[in-house]
């Protein structure tokens, strides 16, 4: 039974889309140490709790099915033949199968601390696709969803814009200018998520424009739309550009090529010839084809000459848009490439043909691209100058898979193939190891579980271009994370469930009329994606590039269908129940979709893509269940609905230009038929108050994001006005001018000044409740006095929570604004269900408490303590870090920074010895804990072998084979990761058994011979071996590879072994071959340097001279060239330069001041500058005061300047510091001292 509880459920669900379709692109959190990915997906979370709680109580107040004639199981038969239903149920399925048996079950549910995407988000993003899908009834709902989606992307654009151009009002560690990131974090991100909401703001403009084409009294509304719709898309755009992230820009021009093709395609319906295209046409096509080519290389050209023109002007003006004429010359191409199908479209010319010319233009223009990209690829090539727009640059390493990012995704690829290849199981001998590693290749290991997964198949040639020993926790493709993670059947659900989304909307535009064409649909999707996995398999002898591919056959494969539909004789009459009448929206949504799909294969998704998929889903789900509810109501009633419950129609609102031939559409079987109410039409005060609430909530967010404790806006935070100003009267401009569109659809006259209050009140004034609400928090944080830093960190946590409240009282403000209207007559609520009620809010209320808001708080600790820990307060650090894992005990992170602060602290010289080793041991077993929470984490075992390491240093060499059971652990966890294989020689080493640990550095040289510490290592073993030769051959690898690496701290000790041994000119020609090899190399200063040391410590002091002064003239300008030079003057007696060489490296960075005082300080002596030579002295004590020579130098110098009593007071601080065998000459000269007094 319907009731006002239900009813408000049902808005509440509504409105819990509303607010995560804005909530989770404009959300962050600079008060976390993550602040963005998880802190969002934490609160779309709670959202989606809060929904399923509305849909719960929905439930119990109505029934599921009470009303239906039919059994359950009937009804479940007709709930599995919906749209979609299937494969979403696979693909969940399979996370929740490949959860249960994951490598790391915990990590996979909750998700992982960098990303968080585990099936419990995974199942959340299902809640809200299944939800929309089952509860988004009518036209005003569609309407909403879409009109929110893009108002909230507005401040996501205008805050790339600001970041671009140095206006940023928060201090970001990272250069936003070069490439935005906005409210994502991540510059890839921004723009994975615009394109996402590109595709309708070009639908919903498209629309207006038709409108004041086709109309004859076209509302002054679709003007206003169309202006706005115009600015939003540019500002889209131009943050997509400024993002400089190609795979998002490569799905973006896949979503325009069929987003075109299928706007021009659906000409081809309307015509009225539904005949086979003649040649005749098809050469038309191919002129149009030229013509377009004119037209669009003369908008180009005078776009480009317009852009030149602003650069000038911007330059008088001393000011600055990079990149200006090329984006001019763009936006000259869209406008003439746009307007030359408009303007035929419009004419209604060449609608049976023009498809035609679009498939021409996008065959030659894809040709001309990836010419274009290959030539521009070439950093010596004719388009050098292009390659200065970082936009272009990047977009031509595209094609790049030999270095830079594309070789790190091919070999991520690569290695990701490897996983899901016949292996031995995964763990530890003897401790724990994979029990079901047979099937990880149908099943993989679990969300969320590559990071622990990659480190057994790391390939090594990774870490030379990209961080070495960081284990990979995505593949930057979406085909590759789904066999990894979910194995064989979760690809095989993925492609069913894309194929499928696909395979419906082209259904729904009419491209599918019958069994048979639907058939060859998806055997084309079959035979190409077959062609996109083998093709590259034959062409390279693998399947790496199958992971492009496989998608990009998919995708081509709708092309053709769509090309082979368009070429034969059209059907008379489309199946009215299953085509939309909406086609310019969903083709919007298909857009959308491919773009995603497209650029998931080069990146990965995100919690904003993610939660759009999912709403987009349920949308076009929606969507269609409406269009067959009309129609079917249609034909049992005999007349038309009224217009507030049809679905969108993409003209303008008046009766007449809906009516279609709706009647002739066949009937449908009843049992069939999904159960679907009809919803009341609303009024405008729901439709504006409605957007004026969600205003309201992009306002809230804002505040939160951009208004921290210490805001100041007389700093220069003016920016984030203008941004919520334009963000207002962008959200302001589109209410009204939609009311001014919809107002024939309502019966009572437009009460404009109402309107616009009502529009006012509703988005201000609830958003300045909460900037009054925050303001008094952050002053009771300034002023608060906490008692200590534990209490000030829930501080902090208190905005997270009343952000939290916020949020959720404007969901029901939205749902009781949606509901007001249709709630007259219903009962309050069905009584009997009462008790029910309190336990389910409270077991929702607590989870969305402990589980997602508790994980915030976690992070919030851990970014306090960080502060802390860095300004050496390790008790604060401590009790903040301790707070983190009380409130999310599941996280290993939280343990591993925890054992950081003991590991700091135990290392501190402050404190006592008893001190210290209870924070070893204290940290000791934190890490411990870490280790056991995720075990299959490489890193947790490396931790503890490094811990072991440092305790066998600092308490008891007993911890040495701790640490090396811990490495020999690891290296079965990560066998290619050669950094083990050296920490564990290095182990040996100081335990002397020098054997073993060249044996593992063997092993470590056979996977990676690069590396050039490991040779360095070798080398050092060999030398402690007194194995001269093998050390040699070993320490010239290591200088070939790296010769800075040779000469750093430890120079002059391996220098020893070389001189004892009579091997230094050996040395010397390993440091001039890399010289001869690298007659360019920057580098080049080191090795000059350290030949010249050489011969400085061999006594060959002109040699020495030689070469410090060839690396200084390679631009060596730190302090140590000029040192080195100033002791090789030094030896020889050249007093003055010394003094010179010297001076200079003081001013210089990194200058070693108590060795170049001493030096000074004697050169002054022997020069018999007195004043300055104790001056130089006293400086040395300033860095060391217990220098034995300085104390003494000082005493002689004093002595002999006559200042007696000073003598004797640094010969007395000489006699306490110095070693025994000085010690009877220095009370010698005190006695003497004593007699001179």
């Amino acid at each position: 039974m319907k009731t006002k509880l239900s009813l408000f459920s049902e808005k509440l669900i509504e409105a819990g889309w509303l607010v995560a379709v804005v909530a989770v692109p404009l959300f962050f959190n600079i008060y976390t140490a993550r602040t963005f990915e998880p802190d969002k997906i934490t609160l779309m979370r709670s959202i989606a709790l809060i929904m399923l709680l509305a849909w719960l109580i929905k439930a119990l107040e109505e029934g599921v099915g009470s009303n239906s004639q039919q059994t359950f199981g009937q009804r479940f038969k007709i709930w599995l033949k919906q749209p979609m239903t299937l494969p979403v149920l696979a693909i969940a399925l399979m996370y929740v199968i490949s959860t249960i048996f994951s490598i790391s079950p915990q990590v996979s549910f909750w998700g992982s601390y960098q990303r968080l995407q585990g099936s419990y988000t995974f199942l959340s993003y299902i809640l809200v696709f299944a939800l929309m899908a089952a509860n988004m009834k009518s036209r005003a709902q569609v309407e909403r969803f879409i009109t929110t989606v893009i108002i909230a992307s507005v401040p996501v654009a205008l805050y790339g814009i600001i970041q671009h151009n140095g206006l940023d009002p928060l201090p970001w560690a990272g250069d936003v200018t070069k490439r935005v990131a906005s409210n994502m974090g991540n510059a890839i991100f921004v723009s994975s998520y615009l394109i996402m909401i590109i595709p309708l703001t070009v639908s919903r403009l498209i629309r207006s424009m038709k409108a004041i084409i086709t109309e004859d009294q076209a509302s002054w509304g679709h003007t206003i739309l169309a202006a706005v719709y115009i600015f939003v898309l540019a500002i889209q755009l131009l943050t997509v550009w400024y993002s400089v992230s190609r795979g998002p820009q490569i799905g973006l021009l896949g979503a325009f090529a069929l987003i075109g093709f299928l706007l021009i395609l659906n000409l081809r319906h309307k015509a009225k010839d539904k005949s086979r295209l003649s040649f005749k046409e098809i050469g038309l096509s191919v002129g149009f084809a030229v013509v377009v080519g004119i037209v669009v290389a003369l908008g180009g050209a005078l776009g480009y000459g317009i852009g030149l023109a602003i650069e000038s002007l911007l330059q008088a003006a001393r000011l600055q848009l990079e990149g200006a004429a090329i984006i001019g010359g763009l936006i000259g191409v869209a406008i003439g490439f746009a307007g030359a199908f408009t303007y035929m479209a419009a004419a209604k010319k060449g609608w049976r043909w023009m498809w035609a010319t679009w498939m021409v233009i996008g065959l030659a223009g894809g040709v001309g691209l990836i010419s274009f990209l290959l030539v521009l690829k070439d950093p010596a090539g004719p388009l050098q100058s292009l390659r200065e727009i970082p936009t272009l640059r990047r977009l031509a390493g595209t094609l790049d898979t030999e270095g830079g990012t594309g070789k790190v995704r091919v070999l991520i690829w690569g290695s990701a193939l490897n996983l899901i290849s016949p292996h031995p199981p995964l763990g530890v001998e003897g401790d724990y190891s994979d029990s079901i590693n047979s099937i990880r290749p149908l099943i993989g290991y679990g969300p969320e579980s590559m990071f622990n997964a990659f480190a057994y198949v790391y390939p090594t040639e990774l870490a030379h271009v990209e961080q070495r020993g960081s284990s990979a926790d995505r593949s930057h493709n979406e085909t590759m994370d789904a066999l990894v993670m979910t194995g064989v059947l979760g690809l095989i659900a993925f492609y069913f469930l894309m194929s499928s989304l696909f395979y419906f909307i082209l259904k729904w535009l009419g491209w599918i009329p019958d069994k048979r064409a639907g058939q060859g649909l998806i055997g084309l999707m079959g035979a190409a994606g077959l062609s996109g996995i083998f093709i590259p398999y034959f062409l390279e002898g693998n399947f790496i590039l199958s992971a492009v591919g496989l998608p990009f056959g998919l995708y081509g494969a709708m092309f053709l269908y769509l090309i082979w539909r368009a070429l034969i004789t059209q059907p008379d009459e489309l199946d009215s129940a299953t085509v939309t009448n909406a086609p310019i929206l969903l083709i919007g949504f298909l857009g959308a979709f491919v773009g995603h799909f497209l650029e998931v294969h080069f990146v990965f998704s995100i919690a904003a893509t993610y939660t759009y998929f999912w709403a987009y889903l349920g949308v076009v789900v929606a969507l269609a269940k409406m269009r067959q509810l009309q129609v079917e109501t249609q034909q049992s009633a005999n007349l038309a609905l009224p217009a507030a419950d049809a679905v969108i129609e993409e003209t303008a609102p008046a009766p007449k230009r809906r009516r279609r031939s709706r009647n002739r559409a066949p009937k449908r079987a009843a049992t069939a038929t999904p159960v679907v109410s009809r919803t009341p039409p609303e009024n405008r005060d729901t439709w504006l108050g409605s957007l004026g609430l969600s205003m309201a909530i992009i306002l809230v967010i804002l505040i939160f994001d951009f208004v921290p404790v210490q805001f100041d806006l007389s700093t220069g935070r003016y920016s984030l006005l203008w941004m919520s100003s334009i963000t207002i009267l962008v959200g302001f401009a589109i209410a009204l001018a939609d009311t001014a569109v919809k107002k024939e659809t309502w019966q009572t006259p437009i009460n404009w000044g109402r309107g616009i209050l009502l529009y006012i009140v509703t988005s201000l004034g609830y958003a300045g409740f909460y900037a009054v609400f925050h303001s008094i928090q952050r002053g009771n944080l300034i002023h608060g006095g906490a008692r200590n830093a534990v209490d000030a960190a829930n501080g902090v946590v208190g905005l997270l929570i009343g952000f939290y409240i916020t949020l959720f009282l404007l969901m029901i403000i939205i749902a009781i604004m949606l509901m007001q209207k249709q709630a007259k007559r219903l009962p309050f609520w069905q009584s009997g269900n009462w008790w029910l009620y309190p336990p389910l809010a409270a077991a929702v209320l607590l989870l969305i408490f402990f589980k997602n808001i508790n994980v915030v708080k976690a992070d919030i600790y851990l970014k306090e303590g960080e502060r802390y820990r860095n300004a050496r307060q390790w008790d604060n650090a401590i009790a903040l870090h301790q707070q983190g894992v009380n409130v999310d005990v599941d996280e290993d992170f939280y343990y591993l920074m925890l054992a950081l602060d003991y590991q700091l602290q135990a290392q501190d010289a402050n404190l006592s010895p008893q001190q210290r080793q209870q924070a070893w041991l204290k940290g000791e077993e934190t890490a411990l804990k870490a280790r056991d929470l995720n075990k299959y984490n490489p890193d947790n075992t490396g931790n503890m072998g490094r811990y072991y390491f440092t305790l066998g240093q600092v308490l008891d060499k007993s911890y040495y084979q701790k640490a090396i059971e811990d490495f020999e652990k690891v290296i079965q966890l990560a066998p290619q990761n050669v950094q083990y294989y050296n920490l564990l020689a290095q182990v040996h080493y100081l335990l002397g058994d020098y054997d073993e640990a060249l044996n593992w550095l063997e092993q470590s040289v056979a996977l990676d011979s690069e590396y050039h510490p490991t040779w360095l290592q070798l080398g050092d073993t060999y030398a402690a071996k007194a194995n001269v030769d093998k050390a040699l051959e070993a320490h010239q690898e290591a200088i070939r590879l790296s010769p800075g690496s040779f000469a750093d701290a430890n120079f002059d000790n391996r220098l020893n072994f070389y001189l004892s041994t009579q091997r230094s000119e050996d040395l010397i020609q390993g440091f001039e071959d890399y010289l001869t090899d690298h007659p360019q190399d920057k580098q080049q200063r080191t090795p000059l340097w350290a030949i010249g040391h050489i011969a400085l410590r061999n006594g060959d002091l002109d040699k020495a001279e030689q070469y410090f002064q060839q690396a200084i003239a390679k631009g060596y300008n730190n302090a140590k060239p000029f040192t080195s030079l100033g002791d090789a003057y030094l030896n020889q007696e050249k007093y003055q330069q010394a003094e010179a060489a010297y001076q200079q490296a003081l001013q210089l960075k990194k200058p070693n001041a108590a060795q170049i005082y001493s030096s000074l300080g004697y050169i002054y002596a022997r020069s018999n500058r007195l004043p300055e030579a104790i001056d130089a002295n006293n400086k040395v004590l300033e860095s060391l005061p217990d220098d034995f020579d300085s104390h003494k130098n000082l005493a002689i110098l004093y002595q002999q300047s006559g200042q007696i009593d000073q003598a004797l007071a640094h010969a007395q601080a000489a006699l306490e510091v110095s070693p025994e065998e000085n010690k009877p000459d220095i009370e010698a000269f005190i006695n003497q001292l004593k007699n001179l007094q």
